[in-house]
Formats: C-alpha cells, structure tokens, sequence
C-alpha cells in the first residue's frame, strides 16, 4: 500500500508539472498573441489614416481643379477685361446660367479684387477668412488650396488667380466645400474604420463605421484628441491614429478590436488547444504513472510531442463576381484596374474594371456622369470601341467591366518609341490608328436612337491615352466619360462648362461652345500631330495657357510646324483644323477616305511595333492574369488600394 501510495503521489506530482509547463505556454503564447494583434492593429490604424488623409486631399485637389476651370471661363475672363462694374459682376455670378454649374459644384465662392476684398460672395459663412490663400495665389500665380475652420465648420477651399492680358492685379477666385458627415462617411468607408477631423482639442466632424451608431468608436476618437501627431494609441477598445493635415487640423482614424481578436474573447482558439491538450495529457499521465507498482522503475518514460500548425490563406480582392489583379491607371473620376472573372468549368476571361472613386460616391454628379459612360457604351456595338461586359453597383461602388486590351495606349506607344529610337512610328502606322479611329467616331457620331432619331455623340476627349493599340493590331476607342449626346443627362452640358484634355481641344470645344463631330476630328488631328512629332502642337506651362491657345487655334508657327507634316498628314491636319467650320471635314467618313489608302497595309506593321516595344511586359501580364488565383476568401476593396 505504501508504495502504491507513493506512485500516486508521484503520478499526481507529475501531472501537475504538465499541466503546469502547459499553462505557462499557454500564458506566453497568449501574451505573444496579444502583442501581435496589438501591433497589426497599430499598423491597420495608421493605415487607414494615411487612407483617410488622401481622401481629403483628393477632395481638395477636385476643387483645386473645379476652380483652375472657373478661372478659364471665357465670359467671367471677357467681363474682368471688359473691366465691368461690380454691381454688374455679382449679377453675372449671381445669376448668368453660363456660372451655374460652378455655383452648383461647390458649397460657397467669391471672387476677390486685390487680397482682402471680396468683389461677390455667395454662399460662405460669415467667419470666413481666405485672405492667406489669396495673398499665396496672387503672389505665386498658382493655385492654393488647404482646410479651414469657420462658423464651426470644415472647409476645404482653394483658390486661383484670373490671368488678365496686359494686367498684373489679377484677381482670385475662391471656392469652398463643406466636408461633412456625407463626405466624410465616404472617406471613412474607404478608410475601412471610423473617422473624424479635430482641431486638437474637440471633434469637428465625425463618421462613424461601427454597429449602434458606432458609439464605441466614437469614443475611441474623443480618446485620441490628446494625441501628438502622428501618433497612435491603443486601449481596450481599439487604436487610434492621429495624421496631420492642414491649418492645425488633424484626421483621427479609430480601428476597433473584432470578436476575433484576443481583447474581444477571454482566450484565443489556440490557448484553449494548448490547455485542453495540458488537461488531457495531466490526467492520462496521472492514471498512467498511477497504475504502475514502484518495483517497476525499469520502464521507459513517454515523450508527448505537441505540433500546432498554422496555415497561410491567399486573400484576395473582389468587386462583384471579379478579381482584382492589378491597379492599372487612376483619373479624376475612376480607378482602373486588371481583374479576371471565371464561371464553369474552365471559363475565365479577363477584364478592365473601372471603378468610381470612393469619395465621389457622394456627389450626385459624378454618379449621373459615371452612368452616363455606362448607358452610351452599352449602346455601343463596335470592333473599335471597348466593350462594356457589366455595370453595377458593390457594396455602394459603382463599377464598369469593360474588354480587355492587351496592349497600351497610344500616348504610351508614342512616348516609348521616341524615347528609344528618336523617331516617329512608321507613316502606314500612324495612318492605320487614325483610320480606326475614325471608324469607331463615324459608328459613334451617326448612331441612332430605336425610334430612329439621331443620338448626336461626341466623345469630346479625344488623346492618345483614350486610344488602345495591341499587340495583334486592335485599335479601341475607350472613355466616353466626357461624352454628349442629344437624349439623356448626357445631353445636359451647359454653355461655358469646358470639359476633356485642353491639349487636344477644338476652339469652340476650349471656349465652353456647343460641339459636333468636327470637334473630335479637330482633336484626332491634333492627335495625328503629336503621333508624328513626339510632341502637343501646344505647349505652356499652365492648363490656363493651354487653354486661351486652344480656344483660338493653331497660329502662324503651329500652321508652319503643321506644314512640316510627311503626306498626307499636312494637308489633313490643316484642313481638319480649320478655323471655320465648313472649311474643315465634315465627317469622320470623308476623313478617312483620305487616310484609306495609306491605312490599307498598316495592322501587321502596327502590331509588330507594339510587340517590338512592350512585348516581354504584355508576355508578363498575360502569364499573370492566365494564373491569378481566384480561390481564396475575398478582402474588402479598400485593402488593394493600400497596397
């Protein structure tokens, strides 16, 4: 009995000292654990906040450019050189429709004589102060732009000079937009976590993320006032991250700790396992050891080996049924990007996908333009313009599917090939992408409604980046996100709204008139140009300047580098480009009538140039899109972004 006693008492020991060595690794696993996850939530924070930052940025940058184009209006621009009254001026600003589309893209505006007086206002709070901006943009001629704090508000506000021919007082325009809680929820959305603007010592505005209001997350932001930034804190309920911005104002972003995390739960999954493993192999240790007599020392111990294995999961982006492969482009409005889609079987096909920004999500025009892209290319059914597969709306993301072409835009083609031989492509090239073009805009601008009334389409951006050429010869026509038509919002362009690459412009297109199809003959010419030299015919250093020399057209040195043309480009040019109307083609047809017969031969020579010059890239791309993993769980879109 004694020494079946003293087995026990050994057994128990034993045990005890397992159960022991378990529950200290799981202690220090748990605090490993905790330690990570506290530093993957800094970094998620900070993350975000950088995220957030560009957000409002991004808006300021939208209204830096709103405001630039307000400037270049040829009425306001006409009545400042006209030297009109000021009575006369606020009525023009106040009223004119030719000034309603800028009254209706921004929340206040005012048009400054010298730096502290304000010729017209309308709409700005009482409080409001821009003389700093205004000094900063007469002194440099250049845009400002920043955030203001007035009548307990944020604004985001720029400001531009109004270049005056012959006059060094110019004066300045300043618009302002409100960022509220609508703005800033898309910001937030984008963020992925809860955001607000602080002036250091109380919340301006705030957006919330979380469920019931997101009062924890709100919380969590008040916590983050006293941060020093940049700066991160974290607590029980989450991180905080502070990021400066401007005029003393700083973002917050709060990032909570999910359910998942080992703040949200008494112990993570795998300290259970360990415990649970630590309980099982006490007992079995104590029943074991108990069950032997003490005469039989002679019998080897039992090693337990314990192996936690943890296993790696691709996660993916998806919008929609598609795979987000690569960012390939951004632009004011969208972001573009590579992406495959699969179905059946072994079905798969890539795709281009356009997205609208995130933070246009909340402009009700930038909606209506982005469906009117999607609405005229659906109508489209042509082998030289991009096909739209899909339109629809993720998650509050409104996105295109179009065709993917394997190749590059023109603008790319162009530069590569002066960069590496100092020479234009060869003539049958340049005569072959023009052609097809011009094919795609006679499809375009003859297309009929069902009850068989003209559309009226004008694409009315035209550029070399707006043209696709690939590596088999296909030339595609992409972005009519600028396009007009005579049914639709997309017919509803007011007078004096200038609209697509001020390099490209026709006259009448640079000074707010109405358009035809011979607008977009005029740029393809100006395209066609460009394609030959390597260079716009204009140059400046402002989009002001680029402008007025848009709105009058090419001069007497534009008219001798056009003659400088090989054939049949000169004479093409200068008759597409001419300054009346009826003197220049009156279709895209009659147009590529002249280019047929130097066209005739040009899709091998066409390709071969596009292979010669990106060929192992598209080899690459090609090879990623054919084995993109699709199989995985799906990650929200704002993680590719961050990438």
């Amino acid at each position: 009995m004694g020494g079946n006693r003293k087995a026990r008492i050994g057994a128990l020991i034993a045990a005890f000292g397992v159960l022991g060595l378990t529950t200290g690794a799981a202690s220090l696993l748990m605090r490993l654990d905790r330690n990570r996850v506290g530093e993957r939530l800094a970094s998620d924070a900070q993350a975000a906040g950088l995220r957030a930052a560009d957000g409002v940025r991004t808006l300021i940058g939208s209204l830096e450019v709103q405001v630039q184009n307000g400037t270049s209006n040829p009425r306001l621009v006409a009545a400042l050189d006209a030297n009109v009254d000021q009575e006369t001026l606020r009525d023009l600003l106040l009223t004119e429709p030719w000034w309603e589309p800028f009254r209706r893209a921004v929340d206040g505006y005012a048009l400054y004589s010298d730096e502290t007086t304000a010729v017209v206002t309308s709409h700005l709070p009482a409080s409001f102060d821009a003389r700093a901006q205004v000094h900063d943009a007469r002194q440099a001629h250049h845009p400002s732009s920043g955030l203001l704090q007035a009548a307990g508000q944020v604004l985001a506000v720029a400001s531009a000079p109004v270049a005056l021919t012959g006059r060094s007082d110019w004066p300045v325009l300043v618009a302002a937009k409100v960022l509220d809680v609508g703005l800033l929820s898309g910001m937030a959305e984008r963020a992925g976590a809860s955001v607000a603007i602080s002036d250091g010592r109380r919340l301006l505005v705030a957006a919330t993320t979380g469920p019931s209001g997101g009062a924890d997350d709100l919380s969590a932001l008040k916590q983050g006032l006293d941060l020093p930034a940049p700066g991160v804190s974290s607590s029980s309920g989450g991180t905080v991250a502070a990021l400066p911005l401007s005029d003393g104002l700083r973002i917050l972003v709060a990032v909570a700790a999910t359910t998942s995390e080992p703040n949200g739960m008494p112990l993570p999954p795998a300290v259970l396992a360990i415990l649970a493993i630590g309980l099982v192999l006490s007992i079995g240790i104590f029943v074991l050891l108990a069950r032997r007599a003490p005469e039989e020392p002679g019998e080897p111990a039992v090693n337990v080996e314990v192996e936690v294995e943890g296993t790696a999961v691709a996660a993916l982006t998806v919008i929609g049924r598609y795979t987000l492969v690569d960012r390939i482009g951004q632009g004011g409005m969208a972001e573009i990007y590579s992406a495959v889609t699969t179905g059946e079987g072994s079905f798969r096909r890539p795709v281009v996908i356009k997205r609208l920004r995130p933070e246009l999500t909340v402009d009700p025009n930038a909606i209506a333009q982005f469906c009117d892209e999607a609405n005229l290319l659906s109508a489209f059914h042509h082998p030289n313009i991009v096909a739209v597969h899909d339109f629809g709306r993720w998650q509050n993301q409104f996105f295109l599917a179009e065709e993917y072409v394997p190749g590059r835009d023109l603008g790319q083609l162009i530069g590569r090939r002066f960069e590496r031989d100092q020479r234009p492509p060869p003539i049958e090239v340049i005569a072959f992408v023009a052609y097809e073009i011009l094919k795609a805009l006679d499809y375009a601008h003859t297309l009929q409604s069902e009850q068989g009334r003209p559309l009226g389409i004008v694409h009315r951006d035209i550029s070399p980046e707006n043209i696709m050429v690939s590596a088999r010869g296909d030339v595609k026509l992409l972005d009519f996100g600028v396009g007009k038509a005579n049914e639709g919002r997309a017919a509803k362009t007011e007078m004096g709204v200038v609209k697509g690459n001020v390099t490209y412009m026709a006259p009448e297109q640079a000074r707010g008139l109405q358009v035809d199809a011979r607008a977009d003959l005029y740029s393809l010419a100006l395209v066609i140009y460009g394609c030959c030299t390597g260079q716009p015919l204009y140059t400046g250093d402002t989009t002001y300047g680029l402008l007025m020399k848009a709105g009058v057209g090419p001069g007497p040195e534009e008219r001798a580098a056009i003659e400088q043309l090989p054939r049949p480009f000169d004479a093409m040019v200068q008759r597409a480009t001419a300054p009346r109307l009826e003197d220049r083609y009156g279709s895209a047809r009659e147009m590529a009538a002249d280019l047929e017969p130097w066209a005739r031969h040009g899709a091998t020579p066409t390709g071969a140039l596009v292979t010669d010059l990106y060929g192992p890239e598209l080899k690459e791309e090609a090879h990623r899109l054919a084995n993109f993993a699709v199989d995985g769980p799906p990650e929200t879109l704002a993680h590719l972004s961050s990438r």
